[in-house]
């Protein structure tokens, strides 16, 4: 996160977390709660909590002003976020101007329109777009721009719930279909073919992390298809892994229903366009193949997988670390390895892994950090640690619940599950109780 005094900020993003920092200031100050406060305003906790988080987007007017009004702001609250959002007026224009200009695009831009689900976060507008597919003139400056609002809704998926995101995503998407259907040259189509299967591999993921998995995996297996008949590698690899993570659920989530078999062949059919793909792209690969070998209680396989992805990930730049692979690092890895002991019944060798990788994240990586936790957890109760274990998957559960991030609560779900062979113990039944409230909450 970024220090609030950073004069390296745009000031409409310096007051934007003004308007976090004042919210959570009256909110403490009227002695509520997160959830008390939400209740009364008719939202849900994570828009609430969401309001709170610095460098992060706008929350809409709508909501706000009813935070403005339980709180009892007299208006000052709508001020600021009115003065953030003024401030960024210039950009939306930016946006304008580069969805219907030939002009080069420098820099990724700061988009922000407003999408009906009670925030303002990234790119849509419609009518440029239409004017666009009508015209059949889309300049590389154009596909540029797009670009750029795909990686960065890509990165954002660490530090943005993604129900808050999903909508978005899906109308940017169908952006690009219209302008890959209605490019005329060789050249446009099959940058806006990629751009789109790109697209909808960032869709595909956010889908999967709100909890939809039939839409996730049909945003992957289209962007397969479509990259196999464009005859795009790059492209066609990055499906096949992630449509490999949505068809072995039981290595992601350590025993949902799932195939690892044929999560596997589809790895190793990703692995087939290894010279296409970028260095973390190909540790990805390895690091999944791992864990799944983990999972068949195959650590020879398991530790040469592991092998190969410390390789890849040793070849890692800063360049790499975009789109869909922004949160790709050692620390990253560091996990899969701590995840695969777990599976392996090594909890010490798991615990020192995944402690090592918690101590290495950051704020950027909370995703990654969330899913060491649960683990973490785990290998505590299999190494003996029960209560420590207990108290870790509930402050977890807590966090992903709070963030809407349904994949991981699933996964932390799994992590309780396991846990039915001690349910008469007293941190089994504390932390279960403490998991309904939350869900009936």
């Amino acid at each position: 996160m970024g220090n609030p005094g950073d004069g390296s900020k745009q000031p409409s993003a310096a007051v934007a977390d003004r308007l976090a920092r004042e919210i959570k200031r009256r909110r403490v100050a009227a002695g509520l709660s997160q959830r008390v406060l939400a209740t009364q305003i008719g939202y849900s906790r994570q828009y609430v909590s969401m309001t709170e988080w610095e460098d992060a987007n706008l929350p809409s007017s709508e909501l706000v002003t009813a935070i403005d009004t339980a709180l009892g702001a007299d208006g000052a609250l709508i001020a600021l976020r009115s003065q953030a959002r003024a401030g960024r007026a210039a950009i939306i224009d930016q946006y304008h101007s580069a969805t219907t200009d030939s002009a080069e695009c420098e820099e990724p831009v700061d988009w922000v329109p407003t999408v009906d689900c009670g925030w303002e976060v990234t790119p849509n507008d419609l009518d440029p777009v239409e004017t666009l597919a009508r015209s059949r003139r889309i300049s590389d400056s154009t596909i540029t721009s797009f670009t750029a609002v795909t990686r960065l809704l890509a990165s954002q998926r660490q530090s943005i719930a993604p129900e808050a995101l999903v909508g978005l995503i899906a109308a940017h998407r169908d952006s690009v279909a219209e302008l890959f259907r209605a490019a005329q040259s060789d050249r446009a189509k099959a940058r806006l073919g990629a751009l789109l299967g790109e697209t909808s591999i960032v869709a595909s993921r956010l889908w999967s992390a709100a909890g939809d998995r039939p839409m996730a995996l049909a945003n992957c297996v289209y962007a397969r298809r479509l990259a196999d008949k464009l005859r795009n590698p790059l492209i066609g690899g990055l499906a096949r892994i992630f449509e490999s993570n949505l068809r072995s659920d039981a290595a992601t989530l350590i025993g949902a229903d799932g195939d690892i078999v044929i999560g596997l062949r589809i790895l190793r059919e990703a692995a087939m366009f290894g010279d296409a793909l970028p260095p973390a792209a190909r540790a990805r690969i390895a690091a999944e193949q791992a864990q799944a070998y983990a999972v068949l209680e195959l650590p020879r396989e398991c530790q040469d997988a592991l092998m190969v992805a410390r390789r890849a990930v040793d070849e890692i730049g800063e360049a790499d670390r975009t789109g869909l692979f922004s949160d790709w690092n050692a620390t990253r890895l560091q996990v899969y390895e701590g995840t695969c002991r777990l599976f392996l019944n090594e909890p010490r060798k798991a615990i020192a892994a995944l402690e090592a990788a918690l101590r290495a994240t950051t704020a950027e990586d909370r995703n990654v950090a969330l899913a060491a936790r649960v683990d973490l957890a785990s290998a505590y109760v299999l190494d003996g640690e029960l209560s420590q274990g207990c108290q870790l998957i509930g402050e977890t559960y807590e966090i992903l619940s709070a963030m809407g991030n349904q994949r991981g609560i699933e996964r932390a779900q799994q992590a309780v599950e396991r846990l039915t062979p001690l349910r008469m113990e007293r941190p089994v039944r504390e932390l279960q109780q403490r998991i309904a409230t939350l869900t009936a909450q």
